[in-house]
């Protein structure tokens, strides 16, 4: 179902791709307020001059006033919205995709703060470097108070840095690349929409309801990439990822990698040795093993991190517990029956 916002009479069925010149896209559940907040700094976003564009927020089946919130700002933005209800990250993000009529998709997240410079730094590095389909830009992560003192004196240092999204890799131009570790996450990064188009989201990755997976936007920039593809970073595109209070806790970060563990030894069922993940071999042995090894190494783990928490609460103990929840999440995929909703690498799977 597709809901106009006032102010924006054409549909996607009226437009082709390549209409305009960049597609903003959005994917969000529940969360109107924070759809609020993120679009209000849209608004504020300085546009090239002649540049076409439009913002699309796919409404991923929410039960609040989501869609009435993203149509409220038809006076101030080219905006459309559509709804998805098939859950999961993944349908809402492919379903933007089958909606933009840009060239190039620009993707940001519900729960960011939009630079004015990010669409006009993107813009720039389209014009800078034709070749290229991926482009990642800086995620700056803002903690919400109240925030555990612990939780502020490591937020800088990994592994708090890959909870909160951080990206920075300086102000000059460099080639994307995962042997470099130069990647873009989900909160800020842009693909040429040709390619876009070779490469779906997974549904058995992603935020969903049901089940508990990441990654799903790195394992497309990845076979992007592995097909030929060129990637950089765009300087000064940046946003600033809002971490609230709920999020910054022991319980959240020990979830946040069983997730990690869940996805990494899920596809490593389904795609052996092929996938984004596999590129780190550390995290792989991690994930490999049967159920009872791995609810062993997670117990041994787990024992670390409360003898080094005893001591205070250390960049050395997130380890530990980090590590012990990347051996539960395996752990559910050794143990269980889980049918590979994966049956091949996602290259031409074209929408």
């Amino acid at each position: 179902m597709s809901v106009e916002a006032p102010g924006t009479a054409r549909s996607r069925s009226a437009v082709q791709a390549g209409a305009v010149d960049v597609t903003v896209l959005i994917c969000t559940r529940n969360r109107a307020q924070q759809l609020k907040n993120v679009l209000e700094t849209a608004t504020c976003m300085r546009i090239p001059e002649g540049l076409r564009w439009e913002l699309v927020v796919v409404d991923n089946g929410s039960s609040d006033n989501t869609s009435e919130v993203a149509a409220g700002f038809g006076g101030h933005l080219p905006i459309r919205v559509v709804r998805e209800d098939a859950p999961g990250l993944s349908h809402a993000r492919n379903r933007g995709v089958a909606e933009a009529a840009g060239t190039y998709i620009c993707w940001t997240d519900d729960d960011v703060l939009i630079d004015p410079n990010w669409l006009c730094a993107y813009v720039e590095a389209f014009a800078r470097h034709p070749e290229a389909a991926v482009f990642g830009g800086e995620i700056i992560p803002v903690l919400q108070g109240p925030t555990p003192k612990w939780f502020a004196r490591l937020a800088d240092q990994w592994p708090l840095t890959t909870l909160l999204a951080k990206r920075n890799y300086g102000e000059q131009p460099i080639r994307l690349g995962f042997k470099e570790g130069v990647i873009p996450w989900g909160a800020n990064f842009a693909v040429r929409a040709a390619e876009q188009r070779q490469v779906r989201y997974e549904a058995a990755l992603g935020v969903s309801p049901l089940h508990r997976r990441v990654g799903e936007e790195t394992e497309v920039v990845f076979r992007i990439l592995q097909s030929g593809g060129v990637g950089w970073w765009a300087p000064g595109a940046r946003v600033r990822h809002i971490i609230p209070t709920q999020r910054q806790t022991l319980r959240h970060f020990y979830e946040y990698f069983q997730s990690y563990g869940e996805t990494a030894a899920y596809m490593e069922r389904a795609w052996p040795a092929a996938h984004h993940m596999a590129w780190s071999t550390r995290d792989m042995r991690r994930v490999r093993g049967s159920a009872l090894s791995l609810y062993t190494r997670a117990a041994a783990h787990g024992a670390m991190f409360i003898a080094a928490r005893l001591l205070g609460a250390t960049r050395r103990s997130l380890q530990f517990l980090m590590i012990a929840g990347i051996h539960i999440g395996a752990a559910r995929i050794a143990g269980s029956r889980v049918a590979l909703e994966i049956s091949e690498p996602a290259e031409g799977k074209g929408l």
